[in-house]
């Protein structure tokens, strides 16, 4: 007895339901206590320094992100907790919390970037993940690659 394929690609797409909901990506920066956001806001600046986890923020962000950082500490400073802030406090908080998260999102270089390719020869698709870090480091590889090769044509003469 052969089973049912509907039954079959419903098992296997309720198995990959656990799979999928890992790959949500968690807040870089979330502080709900004045010592949780001193410790976020140390760690991310670190991460913005040359090599870190956000080196590609631009100067431009990165000023972005520093007054954000000032107003929500000026915001715990008032209150040691946001439970023990205003509605209105809250949500400046929650905002500027959210505005350092999506730049931080788009510029970190842990953040998976997953692609589904058929590879030569096949009509099945492969999902290959990689890091942001690792597609850079590659770009730049190849390009002084290319570079290096143009420099000896050009020295031999071919």
């Amino acid at each position: 007895m052969r089973p049912n394929s509907a039954a079959v690609f419903l098992a296997l797409a309720l198995a990959a339901l656990p799979a999928a909901a890992k790959d949500k990506v968690e807040p870089a920066f979330n502080a709900d206590t004045k010592d949780a956001f001193v410790t976020a806001s140390s760690r991310v600046r670190t991460g913005m320094d040359k090599g870190g986890r956000y080196a590609d923020v631009s100067a431009g962000e990165r000023q972005t992100i520093d007054g954000k950082f000032t107003q929500m500490g000026a915001l715990f400073d008032k209150s040691a907790s946001v439970a023990q802030m205003s509605d209105a406090e809250k949500k400046q908080l929650a905002n500027d919390q959210e505005d350092v998260n999506t730049i931080l999102a788009k510029r970190d270089s842990e953040r998976m970037v997953c692609k589904s390719v058929a590879p030569i020869g096949s009509h099945i698709p492969v999902k290959t993940c990689r890091t942001v870090r690792e597609i850079t480091e590659d770009q730049h590889n190849v390009k002084q690659f290319m570079d290096d090769s143009a420099h000896v044509q050009k020295n031999t003469g071919n």
